[in-house]
């Protein structure tokens, strides 16, 4: 009787250790997975040809240096440390490759952390493979300013030149920046909004009551691209 329980309790003991190493395997194996590390010679960028706006006031650039940030590619692969910039006017993720400035053909999403004029540090975030509207299709690329399992709070920006008023006879070019916010919601649909709690639950009727609840208790008046995000963040928690 004492051998047969000794045999069974070796071979459960056996057994305990062989799925405690398979599971450890596999922990290692997805996680190696995530995290695998891709290089910057494998970012799909091309040469670009930027527009000629030198004699036009403003920039068609986000930020006016190379940020050092991180471009997602699909399929666990991420290539960090990569100089990144966001060409407004022609929608376009640029990043620097050996000096030259080349554009993003695809990614997942680009991100880099920057911080703002009181020293918070901001993530700003990049996305493409958006649904249609407004013109806009899968390839346009959108600041993503918050990003969650309900809801994403997207922002598309655009450029164009105009004529500038000035007090001379002179005339003078300037590049117009607009911004439009959408709201999309995974597997559904995306859609333009204005800054008002009514057009919130008018794109997300689903989540009206729970608008009507975090704007009180937050007391969010949801007039600003600031409080919208707030707004996002806390409708995206569990």
């Amino acid at each position: 009787m004492r051998k047969h329980i000794s045999f069974f309790a070796i071979a459960t003991i056996a057994v305990f250790f062989f799925s405690v190493s398979t599971a450890k395997s596999q922990t290692t194996d997805s996680a190696a997975l995530k995290a695998e590390q891709g290089t910057i010679d494998e970012l799909p960028a091309k040469p670009f040809r930027l527009p000629a706006l030198a004699e036009i006031n403003g920039s068609p650039f986000l930020t006016a240096d190379y940020q050092q940030g991180a471009v997602e590619l699909g399929q666990g692969k991420v290539v960090t440390g990569v100089p990144v910039k966001f060409n407004i006017f022609n929608n376009a993720v640029m990043v620097l490759k050996n000096g030259e400035e080349l554009k993003l053909e695809f990614f997942e999403l680009v991100s880099y952390d920057q911080a703002d004029n009181s020293g918070n540090i901001k993530h700003v975030m990049f996305k493409a493979g958006y649904p249609e509207v407004d013109g806009h299709d899968d390839n346009s690329v959108y600041q993503v300013l918050s990003l969650g399992p309900k809801v994403h709070l997207l922002k598309f920006m655009s450029q164009k030149v105009e004529d500038a008023a000035t007090l001379g006879d002179y005339s003078r070019k300037e590049i117009i920046t607009t911004a439009q916010l959408y709201i999309y919601t995974p597997g559904g649909k995306i859609k333009k909004i204005k800054n008002s709690k009514q057009a919130l639950q008018d794109a997300l009727p689903e989540l009206a009551a729970k608008i009507d609840e975090v704007a009180a208790a937050k007391k969010l008046k949801l007039k600003s691209e600031n409080e919208i995000s707030v707004l996002v963040e806390e409708l995206n928690k569990p």
